[in-house]
């Protein structure tokens, strides 16, 4: 525009619709985090009325049914993983997703949760993600475990996202 050049401007058929749903975010996943209320296990049915009520794409829904291969009883962390990996693209960017969406700590510093909750959704993401041995996973976790955790047993976001050392991938 400052060099007096004319915008292009897309014809009617390569405009993007806008859709009714909303868009996943991790504050979404926040919201239905909470709906969950601590459980382990949710029937299928009540987590998709709940994705509804979110106005949340059904197709993605179900896509993350299929790829958890969840049936009538879902384990709540392993389908909020493989939700977060929607948004996350990397393993990396998913667990600091998951790691936000489930931090209690709201306005006290950096998101952070127990160590064996993050144990338990990296070996599951690395192991649907297929493409990371089981011995990095295993030495990753016993390095976070024996050199980053402190006395609490929480690890921060931080503590694998800035920490050169932890490679996740």
């Amino acid at each position: 525009m400052a060099r007096g050049e004319i915008l292009p401007v897309r014809e009617p058929s390569e405009r993007v619709t806008l859709s009714n749903w909303a868009e996943l975010t991790p504050e979404l996943l926040k919201i239905l985090h909470s709906r969950v209320a601590g459980r382990l296990i949710i029937h299928a049915e009540e987590l998709a009325q709940m994705w509804k009520v979110l106005n949340l794409p059904k197709d993605l829904f179900n896509s993350v049914m299929n790829v958890g291969r969840f049936t009538e009883e879902i384990e709540w962390l392993k389908f909020l993983a493989l939700a977060c990996s929607c948004l996350g693209v990397t393993i990396a960017k998913t667990l600091k997703i998951v790691c936000e969406v489930l931090s209690c700590d709201h306005d006290s510093g950096p998101a952070r949760i127990p160590f064996s909750t993050f144990q338990f959704l990296y070996t599951y993401i690395a192991e649907m993600d297929g493409e990371i041995s089981a011995s990095h996973v295993s030495r990753m976790l016993n390095y976070i475990e024996q050199e980053v955790i402190g006395p609490d047993g929480l690890i921060k976001v931080n503590d694998f996202t800035q920490n050169p050392r932890v490679r996740l991938e």
